[in-house]
């Protein structure tokens, strides 16, 4: 019973008589008193020490240097990988470029997989950088093994100690094992970085046990975590960047394994609306209908929007819900206005929660069962995640409307 109630008085009382201990309340002691105080003195001198040992190495230009980028809360000079648009490429990809690129430039940036490397594309850190060990100190990649939950919960651990940056990468789907270290950063306000590749059905032959559905949505539940599901290059370079800065907020980054087109928006551009959370690629005045895509489905929302040139249509980008919740009331209305435009939301995933941003009368283009194992493109023919099936779709639910 004392698992979960504490015990009455007279339980107490009689737990004491039985233990020979004192009846005075809180008691503590004289023995542990005397053990504690006794290390005060020894404990502050080597406070004092440190702080001396501090103060002698920052005299050393090389160590004050490391010692400020440790403690650097943003990094507006940070070079972005290129990417060239109109060219396809994986996100998973694109993570592993920005990953190679920003290490060189922030020092304290540490981490690994849990032993998928080729697949999370962190080969190329581990190579560059060695493996973190007990007889090798400074290398910076943290060989996991098959250890999701240990290697999420290690990472709350180094933020919470401070002056070094986590990553880890593994497939979404596995973003169930980590889950009650993902909820403890958050609660914690971790400033970690989990890489869940593999995304969607366009895993393919591995079939529907590693095929994330309701992933996206089940992170997304979790408060206080910034969900990334870029729609390319770009947009992951730039919630790379964003996941860094986030220093009370832990990030997920979930990536594509097929390869996706880079949309022609400047680095600039990407910048300003991925920040938002949520942003116009492909716009009208007074648009009808409102598609709004995250990740892989953002490209296929385009040629959708580009197929139906009868309509007014506006494409927005919405790589994290959590960043544009928490923009003006004005931003957001003007991006998805509450009425005049029909919304119509893409993501391979689940449905529930778009209600949200498309109301009773819009439509959900997603997926409410469970995958199947044969090649993505097969699956997303079978499963209508192809341009005229959308097309067909959207104007089916426009007619049933009239």
């Amino acid at each position: 019973e004392t698992h979960g109630a504490p015990l009455d008085p007279e339980e107490i009382k009689a737990t004491k008589e039985k233990l020979g201990l004192p009846q005075e309340q809180f008691y503590l002691p004289h023995e542990v008193v005397e053990h504690f105080q006794s290390r005060f003195k020894t404990l502050t001198d080597s406070c004092q020490q440190w702080k001396s040992q501090i103060d002698s190495a920052s005299q050393n230009n090389d160590f004050d240097v490391a010692w400020k980028c440790v403690h650097q809360t943003t990094y507006p000079e940070l070079e972005y990988p290129t990417f060239d648009a109109g060219t396809k490429l994986a996100t998973r990809k694109a993570f592993g470029a920005t990953l190679d690129k920003f290490a060189d430039q922030i020092p304290n940036l540490i981490g690994g997989s849990a032993d998928l490397e080729p697949s999370n594309y962190t080969g190329n850190f581990a190579t560059k950088f060695g493996d973190f060990s007990k007889t090798d100190r400074t290398g910076r990649n943290l060989a996991f093994g098959v250890r999701e939950f240990p290697m999420a919960a290690a990472m709350n651990g180094i933020a919470l100690h401070g002056g070094l940056i986590p990553f880890g990468g593994t497939f979404l789907v596995f973003a169930d094992y980590e889950r009650p270290a993902l909820r403890l950063g958050s609660i914690q306000k971790c400033r970690v970085m989990h890489e869940f590749t593999h995304d969607s059905f366009w895993v393919g032959e591995d079939g529907p046990t590693h095929q994330p559905i309701e992933h996206a949505m089940a992170l997304r539940a979790i408060p206080n975590l910034n969900v990334y599901r870029p729609a390319d290059a770009k947009e992951t370079a730039v919630c790379f960047k964003l996941a860094l800065e986030s220093h009370e907020t832990p990030s997920a980054l979930l990536l594509t394994r097929q390869g996706v087109p880079v949309l022609e928006s400047s680095i600039d551009a990407t910048i300003d609306g991925v920040t938002r959370g949520a942003y116009s690629v492909f716009d009208c005045d007074s648009p009808e209908l409102i598609f709004l895509a995250t990740g892989s489905e953002v490209s296929l929302a385009m040629e959708v929007a580009q197929q139906m040139n009868d309509k007014k249509i506006r494409v927005v980008s919405m790589p994290c819900w959590e960043l544009f919740e928490s923009q003006s009331s004005d931003y957001k209305r003007s991006l998805i206005p509450t009425r005049g435009a029909m919304k119509i939301s893409f993501e391979a995933g689940v449905t529930l929660g778009w209600d949200r941003y498309i109301g009773s009368n819009g439509l959900a283009i997603g997926i409410d069962h469970f995958g199947a194992s044969a090649p993505g493109a097969d699956l997303a023919e079978e499963f209508g995640f192809t341009a005229p099936k959308v097309e067909a779709k959207i104007r089916e639910h426009l007619g049933s409307l009239l």
